[in-house]
């Protein structure tokens, strides 16, 4: 098996990945709003676990690409667009909001902030249809919004500033990937390493922490969903569908992933979505439907 991503005349393939990405930041939301309400693990904790459990997994694909071809700068980008810098604005956001309107802004405004960085980075534009598809998807995120002033719980919407904040880090990220040409190892690499070499000490001696306190099965939750199954190999999905899609359409993909986070939340968090929230979510999904479709016909050109 190659680790390289193959030309993006395979867009199926790419959009397969792309889904996969969407059932591991599904599955991120809900257990790290888990994490982010309880009173064991801080944040930086959550963090933490996430990087120092991934780099162990992804060293024998580290090890077997080096040396890397990717600058410091190319570090930088990767690792605080899309590590624990990243994370900890996300889960500070879920701490305060539950996982429903976490999934509907992040995911719901990724296409439009893609197509953003992709203009101004890539200097590429997107389509007319995609376009429509954004304006629709981002429809969805200001029912939830107008919910959340209007009859939500304060201080709500501080939290979906951060989930906005969030959505573009991850814009930047999957438009870093694109315009640098980078494997899926290479990604990895410069998503993991920084992180693990940086923030993890700095994670385990200078910051606040209930990692010594905390119950072992909470520690061992956080460490496999969020170091094994949402850092490491969702990561995968994701930055391959941005290496063969581009950033824009792998954003709207990401706009399904609302659906999933609600349904996910209602046995494991007991939060049954609104039907503003409802609306919001089939709103979106109309949205990334538009966005993908067009962009998939434009290609078939």
């Amino acid at each position: 098996m190659t680790l390289a991503a193959p030309a993006s005349r395979l867009p199926w393939l790419g959009i397969a990945a792309g889904v996969f990405g969407v059932v591991g930041f599904s599955t991120l939301l809900v257990v790290g709003r888990l994490g982010a309400t309880s009173q064991t693990l801080t944040l930086y904790d959550l963090a933490g676990l996430r990087h120092s459990v991934s780099i162990l997994c992804a060293l024998p694909i580290l090890i077997r690409i080096w040396p890397w071809r990717l600058s410091l700068k190319q570090h930088l980008v990767l690792s605080v667009f899309g590590g624990a810098p990243f994370l900890i604005i996300l889960f500070a956001g879920m701490a305060v909001a539950p996982v429903a309107h976490a999934a509907i802004v992040v995911n719901g405004t990724l296409p439009l902030m893609a197509a953003i960085v992709s203009w101004l980075w890539l200097r590429q534009l997107p389509g007319r249809w995609q376009v429509v598809g954004m304006v629709v998807a981002g429809g969805g995120v200001l029912l939830v919004g107008w919910e959340v002033l209007a009859f939500g719980v304060p201080g709500q919407w501080r939290g979906h500033l951060l989930f906005l904040a969030a959505a573009g880090s991850i814009a930047v990220w999957y438009s870093a990937i694109r315009l640098w040409d980078l494997t899926v190892a290479e990604t990895i690499a410069g998503h993991l390493v920084l992180n693990a070499v940086v923030y993890v000490p700095i994670w385990l001696f200078f910051l606040p922490s209930g990692i010594t306190t905390a119950p072992a099965q909470d520690i061992l939750l956080q460490a496999v969903i969020l170091g094994v199954w949402g850092a490491f190999i969702a990561t995968y999905g994701h930055a391959y569908a941005a290496r063969t899609l581009g950033p824009t359409r792998q954003a709207a993909i990401m706009s399904g992933g609302p659906a999933l986070a609600a349904l996910l939340a209602i046995p494991v968090l007991g939060e049954t979505p609104s039907a503003l929230a409802i609306a919001g979510i089939a709103v979106v999904a109309t949205g990334i439907l538009m966005t993908v479709g067009a962009g998939l016909r434009s290609e078939a050109r």
